[in-house]
């Protein structure tokens, strides 16, 4: 049985599944954020890859190729229908998906070398349980990365329903990982979304798991 913590949040995703791939800032924005992704992974060999907040694949998908497995995490099964299709018509049969909230249950029993999570922290009210869990997933030397709003006013979303977070201060968020079990290795400005005559820049942070004790 699939955990889900808000069922509202994920039905407001489902909503939006059959669309979400037409909006060309969001394309725009996916692109920059797997560039810089697969710019990291670059010398890993066929890493197992987690996708936390999936969404449609837009940032993991063209990754697939470089890695062994894809698991694709979201709590919105729409969302996840909509990759299953583009995964099987790109005849990638490595790309799984899973319909879950790690926040509300840990999923104990994956190993992974690389966690990717995009424009998803935001969604999140425990940040730093989120990251311990990612933590206890990879395996020592494992990367961590994560692409989201810097901090802003909330203007950036006109609907506040399920935005925990406007945005985070980079400074806080190295701290949450550090705390959390990891050094990090990359921190940039990835992209900038236009909306509303403003620019809100979007950061892209990947961490090092350090060695258990």
């Amino acid at each position: 049985m699939p955990v889900v913590s808000d069922s509202s949040t994920a039905g407001r995703f489902d909503a939006k599944a059959a669309g979400w791939d037409e909006d060309p800032r969001r394309l725009a924005l996916a692109a920059d954020i797997s560039k810089a992704l697969d710019q990291e992974i670059a010398g890993m060999t066929k890493p197992r890859l987690l996708d936390y907040g999936a969404g449609t694949g837009l940032c993991s998908l063209p990754l697939a190729e470089k890695c062994s497995s894809v698991l694709a995490v979201d709590v919105s099964a729409g969302m996840l229908a909509r990759l299953e299709e583009k995964a099987r018509v790109a005849g990638f049969t490595h790309v799984k998906t899973l319909w879950w909230d790690i926040c509300v249950k840990p999923l104990t029993a994956i190993e992974c070398d690389v966690i990717f999570c995009a424009m998803t922290l935001h969604h999140v009210r425990k940040v730093d349980l989120l990251l311990q869990r990612f933590r206890s997933m990879l395996a020592d030397g494992g990367l961590l990365a994560i692409a989201d709003l810097d901090k802003e006013d909330g203007a950036f979303h006109t609907d506040h329903a399920g935005v925990e977070h406007f945005g985070f201060r980079r400074d806080w968020l190295l701290n949450r990982l550090g705390d959390a079990g990891f050094t990090l290795v990359t921190v940039q400005t990835v992209h900038r979304i236009k909306k509303d005559n403003r620019s809100y820049p979007v950061f892209f942070m990947a961490a090092r798991t350090r060695p258990s004790a």
